[in-house]
């Protein structure tokens, strides 16, 4: 057996030694830079449990729990009846129970989960098209009266002064003056049964008269260059009539004509005036839109209606002539076009000058006095309706909607609703409301024929005109009623008798 012994291996180049030194030395070694140090941190001691809440769990009810909690005696084997006292087992019983009962505090519970929620936006801007127009001023202070006032030295309106009454006489001596010429040469015309009227719904007098020969008719009978015009004078009162119809008959040993034909108001409508159709690029009123129909016409327009604004775009229609939409302007707050007897002008005027109810109040514009002393002819016919007290009127597609109700009642007797195109504004709103309350009760059209006194006579009653109120002192009572058309008549060659009959809308 060979054993060999663990030795040290020799060391070899042990004189070769190379030694790493460090290129730099430090510096600074003891510098620490610190960044943001965190702040002292305090109340390390406290802390705060935090619970979840029950948000989802049934509603806890203090007084349902602590009947839970009751011990009520059953019917079972082990029964506990204490009678009213406190249980108190003994010292040193075998077995006793414990009977008492720590509930466990229940934990907060939302109110109005999920059922409730706000959120938080901007704020919505309304009313951004109203803009406020400028236009005629409304009255809206009623009429003034003429009482001093100390602190206001301006002037003060008065309230209207009374129509004056009629002189009575137990005759009237009319000597009737009727005459009838062509224009423009104004050659005398003889005619007979001469008829001229207005009605409260036209916009042109109506005028017929008979006529003898040929040679008159070639005068006034229309042509290839229009009507013909001619000029009609009665007692005074003058009307330019436009002829657009006549006919004739032949019977031996005689022939007659009858012609027919209106005022200059109707060179507006068709078939004289051309259609057109329109739409308003800006903000205009109505008396200003009547006015625009007018242009180059001749016509001048009175707008004494209520005035509105029409929005830019709202005021639009097609293939109308220039009657036609100032007639439609007029009806959509219960107007009226009164147009002039020998002139080329337009009258705007309400229907109703005041609602019937207002009629008997002291500043009721009262035009006329008509005395039952000076009427031929009396005759009624009774038209109730609806004791009406409450109206809804709206505009279609650019408007506002108003209930007008009378004031003082319930308005629990409304009209059929009224949608109108161009019931734009506020005042056009409650004037048409207005108006339809005022067709409402107990109505009664009174037929009366009166003379048509001279234009230059004071003592008589005058023409009568539709559109406004008339005054009548009956024994029964007075009453006032509004005039909704006149008829004249001259009958007979020569005009040996000249009337006017005229119907009033009373209501009782």
């Amino acid at each position: 057996m060979q054993a060999s012994t663990w030795v040290d291996m020799p060391r070899k180049d042990s004189l070769l030694g190379t030694r790493w030194d460090q290129g730099r030395r430090p510096v600074d070694l003891g510098l620490r830079l610190i960044y943001n140090p965190l702040p002292a941190r305090k109340d390390l001691l406290l802390s705060v449990s935090v619970r979840r809440v029950n948000a989802f769990g049934p509603r806890y009810d203090a007084a349902t729990a602590l009947q839970d909690s009751l011990y009520v005696p059953g019917n079972g084997p082990l029964v506990f009846s204490f009678g009213g006292r406190p249980y108190f087992p003994s010292t040193t019983p075998q077995a006793y129970f414990h009977f008492r009962y720590e509930p466990e505090t229940p934990r907060i519970q939302p109110a109005d989960t999920g059922s409730i929620g706000v959120r938080w936006s901007t704020a919505r801007r309304l009313n951004l098209g109203r803009t406020l127009p400028w236009g005629k001023a409304r009255k809206v202070d009623g009429v003034l009266t003429d009482m001093p006032y100390v602190d206001y030295p301006g002037p003060v309106n008065p309230l209207p002064e009374p129509p004056p009454d009629p002189t009575i006489l137990d005759t009237y001596m009319i000597a009737n003056t009727v005459n009838l010429v062509a224009l423009p040469s104004r050659t005398p015309i003889e005619a007979k049964n001469i008829k001229i009227g207005l009605d409260a719904d036209s916009f042109s007098w109506t005028f017929s008269a008979d006529i003898f020969t040929r040679a008159a008719l070639e005068l006034v009978q229309p042509d290839a260059e229009g009507a013909g015009e001619l000029e009609l004078d009665v007692n005074g009162w003058k009307w330019v009539v436009l002829i657009e119809r006549y006919t004739r008959k032949q019977q031996f040993p005689g022939e007659a004509y009858t012609i027919t034909g209106a005022t200059r108001g109707q060179l507006l409508a068709a078939p004289y005036a051309p259609l057109r159709s329109g739409l308003n690029a800006t903000q205009i009123n109505a008396g200003q839109a009547a006015e625009a129909e007018l242009l180059n016409t001749g016509f001048t327009l009175s707008w004494t209606a209520t005035d509105w604004t029409f929005p830019a775009g709202s005021l639009s229609y097609q293939s109308q002539t220039a009657m036609q939409v100032i007639a439609k302007l007029a009806e959509t707050i219960g107007g009226v076009v009164l147009p002039a007897r020998d002139s080329d002008h337009l009258d705007i005027v309400p229907r109703y000058p005041l609602p019937p109810w207002q009629w008997n109040d002291v500043d009721a514009p009262i035009t006329r006095v008509i005395p039952p002393a000076m009427m031929t002819d009396l005759g009624g016919e009774w038209m109730p309706q609806p004791a009406w007290n409450a109206c809804y009127t709206s505009g279609t597609s650019v408007g506002c909607s108003m209930l007008v109700r009378r004031a003082g009642t319930a308005g629990d007797n409304p009209t059929p609703d009224v949608f109108e195109e161009w019931l734009t504004d506020q005042p056009a709103n409650q004037a048409r409301g207005t108006h339809e309350l005022s067709k409402g009760g107990n109505i009664e059209i009174v037929s009366v024929t009166i003379p048509l006194f001279p234009f230059a006579d004071d003592h008589g009653v005058g023409l009568i005109l539709p559109a406004h109120l008339y005054r009548v002192p009956e024994e029964t009572g007075t009453w006032v009623g509004l005039c909704l058309g006149v008829d004249i008549s001259a009958q007979g060659t020569g005009a040996v008798r000249v009337q006017q009959q005229i119907r009033l809308e009373r209501h009782h």
